[in-house]
């Protein structure tokens, strides 16, 4: 696969990423004090600081990852993030039926999610980011080589092969 590809699709998959906490991190951040309630009543201390952190790092982090800035800090803050959420949020073994099948499928989509998370961590973001254009990965198409013509060296020539010298008596000779 060529560069251009897999840098296309990791950007593709940045983009995706993002788009798996922007969508909850708005509302959440519009409506800080009732995310801080839900954590409280799940157990978690200090629900407002923890509402308020968590909210700050799924808006600030997602755009990091956008952009390609800081991927291991971004990606480890989101991995935080879905750590006290999936945990705290859909404990799907606390309950039964209907609510059950739909806490346990947002747990798994919240650890898939994750280990996107830890891919990016691992490969991160690519050429076609700011961290790739800080150190030089973007730089216009290099120029291609001109071909060096070599002086062309005299091939030695073969030897001949080497002539045993006949013996007085020939050996085909006595072989009649």
């Amino acid at each position: 696969m060529n560069a251009g590809a897999t840098n296309g699709i990791l950007l593709l998959g940045r983009l995706l990423l993002a788009g798996c906490f922007l969508p909850t991190a708005i509302p959440r951040l519009a409506n800080i004090s009732g995310f801080a309630a839900a954590l409280t009543m799940k157990g978690v201390p200090y629900g407002n600081i923890v509402a308020t952190g968590i909210a700050v790092a799924e808006i600030a982090a997602p755009l990091a990852v956008i952009l390609g800035l800081a991927p291991r800090l971004s990606a480890a803050a989101l991995i935080a993030t879905l750590a006290v959420t999936t945990g705290a949020l859909h404990r799907f073994w606390e309950y039964g039926g209907l609510n059950r099948q739909v806490e346990e499928a947002l747990f798994l989509a919240s650890s898939g999610i994750a280990s996107a998370l830890l891919f990016y961590l691992l490969v991160g973001p690519g050429a076609w980011s700011w961290q790739g254009w800080r150190s030089g990965a973007i730089t216009a198409k290099p120029a291609r080589k001109k071909r060096q013509t070599r002086a062309r060296t005299a091939k030695p020539k073969p030897k001949p092969a080497t002539v045993r010298p006949m013996e007085e008596e020939d050996e085909f000779a006595n072989a009649a």
